[in-house]
């Protein structure tokens, strides 16, 4: 870590443990898939060069952590193609890596802080102080990286372990950014500074984990807690998590306290352009006069755990519990025709309403191309769907507890389903010996899972993809 720069907004680090159990975990993860053999091959020849053969020059000197570092935030905010970066490694065996080195043919351009730089025939330059490796995007990032190692100006060893310290420990790959070093540095980032939240985002960081049947990938946005109310969370805080629907091919979302998001919302509008928020106020507050409507009592406030579902074709739909069904009915009689109104505004175009025939039906709003939205409150639940089929199902749809899931938002889908129509979206399955073959690439995959809990002192999640 003495390598990277003291104020990287960028950290990673990667195992490079192939005997470990997690290396051990992503062979078996591989054997699943077709072709994985040949994949594995390739990998070993691209690490080979020359004379080098992985498994005998190579692979001995691997085992300990790689890890690498952005050197300026430009190069992540702006379009810059510069390799701003620096990664250091510590061989497992130095005598591997003397003979690594000598049959690798690197020429030996120079001596820096004591250790000696070499030059690739493709004009890459990297260090060998004793048994460290450096790498970097120029020679003069090697050359500053063996400079700053032996200065007191480095990034701190436990700043890794510190943004991730709610994560996995044992991830084979551990990475975070500093989120304020890269807001600083970000053109006209004045506007997200005066969010309260964004203000005391401090890290971003991230770990990817492998078990024999599952990858887990987990994140953890770290704020200052002490700057920050439960109230002034992009999302509810709390580990109560809420159910999810299971259409096949789809993917399922589940969301609570959706009010807390509105909020939210509102508030930073107001940070960053008080004028524009005075206009979004003022014409809210004529739409709830004119319709005798309160948005936040009348409409979210009523609503309880929210479960939405999306497919690739772009179907749709929501279904939350009502509180009061009498009332939410009236509520929506009254916003009905304003309804149709509103979108004719929005979309530049006439929009058709039509109210339910019977109690339990749906209202429909819909254009001369006929996309339209279909909603109402049937047996306490209120539905939203862009078709009547749809709808009608999710009205008496069941709801599904996502396993292991922890705080307002949970996420669920057949992650082989969704890779299938993808690749056949894509027009990719005709190189796979069409249809069957883009299934059988597929096929291997089982469900992804995951949920996002939120506290003042950060935002955690956690996502889990199952393999069969």
């Amino acid at each position: 870590m003495s390598y990277l720069p003291k104020d990287s907004p960028f950290v990673a680090s990667i195992s490079t443990d192939l005997e470990g159990e997690q290396a051990k975990a992503i062979e078996k993860i591989a054997a699943r898939f077709p072709l994985a053999g040949q994949a594995r091959k390739g990998l070993e020849q691209s690490l080979s060069e020359g004379d080098v053969d992985f498994e005998q020059d190579v692979k001995p000197a691997l085992g300990n952590e790689l890890v690498a570092a952005g050197t300026n935030a430009r190069t992540f905010t702006d379009d810059s193609e510069d390799d701003d970066f620096v990664a250091a490694i510590q061989a497992k065996d130095g005598k591997a890596l003397d003979g690594l080195v000598e049959k690798s043919r690197l020429k030996e351009v120079g001596e820096v802080s004591g250790a000696k730089l070499y030059e690739s025939k493709e004009g890459d330059v990297s260090a060998i102080e004793g048994d460290v490796v450096v790498f970097g995007g120029s020679r003069e990032l090697v050359e500053a990286a063996l400079e700053r190692h032996d200065g007191d100006d480095h990034l701190d060893e436990n700043a890794l372990d510190d943004a991730t310290e709610d994560l996995p420990e044992d991830a084979l790959v551990r990475f975070y950014f500093n989120a304020q070093e890269l807001i600083a540095n970000e053109p006209g980032s004045e506007d997200a500074r005066k969010v309260k939240w964004v203000r005391a985002l401090r890290t971003v960081g991230f770990a990817a984990s492998f078990e024999d049947d599952a990858v887990n990938v987990d994140f953890r946005a770290n704020t200052d807690g002490e700057e920050l109310s439960e109230q002034e969370l992009p999302i509810a805080a709390g580990t109560e998590s809420p159910p999810v629907i299971e259409r096949p091919g789809e993917i399922g979302v589940g969301l609570r306290d959706l009010e807390q998001i509105l909020t939210f919302g509102e508030a930073a509008a107001q940070a960053v352009d008080p004028a524009s928020f005075g206009d979004y106020s003022a014409g809210k507050e004529t739409i709830e006069r004119r319709l005798d409507v309160d948005i936040e009592n009348d409409l979210l406030a009523q609503l309880d755990e929210v479960s939405a579902t999306f497919s690739l074709a772009g179907g749709f739909g929501v279904r939350a519990g009502v509180k009061d069904e009498a009332a939410f009915e009236r509520t929506l009689e009254r916003i009905g025709p304003a309804a149709a109104k509103f979108a004719e505004g929005a979309l530049g175009e006439s929009v058709g309403y039509v109210k339910p025939k019977r109690s339990g039906g749906f209202y429909a709003l819909a254009t001369a191309d006929r996309d339209s939205i279909v909603y109402g409150v049937k047996d306490g639940v209120l539905v939203l769907a862009n078709d009547d089929a749809r709808a009608g199902a999710l009205s008496s749809a069941q709801t599904e507890m996502v396993q292991g899931a922890e705080g307002a938002v949970s996420v669920s889908f057949d992650a082989q389903r969704l890779a299938t129509q993808v690749i056949a979206r894509l027009g990719v399955a005709g190189g796979l010996g069409g249809a069957a073959g883009g299934s059988r690439l597929t096929e291997p995959l089982g469900d992804l899972t995951g949920s996002v809990f939120a506290e003042p002192e950060g935002i955690t999640g956690s996502f889990t993809l199952k393999f069969d």
